[in-house]
């Protein structure tokens, strides 16, 4: 794997950790003190933690090597 590819890897993670962490945290507060506008903001939050996995599934995907379908590769 290269540098840049790990650096990116690494973002796309930390990004998914982060919105995890901002999901169960804001879910958990929202239910205990009875917020219906606090888990409104925890299933937001689902939804950028949907997009912070579908960029590390496209920044894995196109790393990909050069096929008969991709001739410049997938990026």
């Amino acid at each position: 794997m290269s540098d840049q590819l790990a650096r990116k890897v690494s973002a796309a993670r930390l990004s998914i950790a982060s919105n995890s962490a901002l999901v169960v945290g804001k879910l958990v507060v929202g239910v205990l003190i009875g917020s219906v506008s606090v888990i409104s903001e925890a299933l937001h939050s689902g939804m950028d933690l949907i997009a912070a996995c579908v960029a590390l599934y496209a920044v894995r995907g196109a790393e990909e090597r050069a096929d008969t379908e991709h001739p410049f590769g997938h990026g």
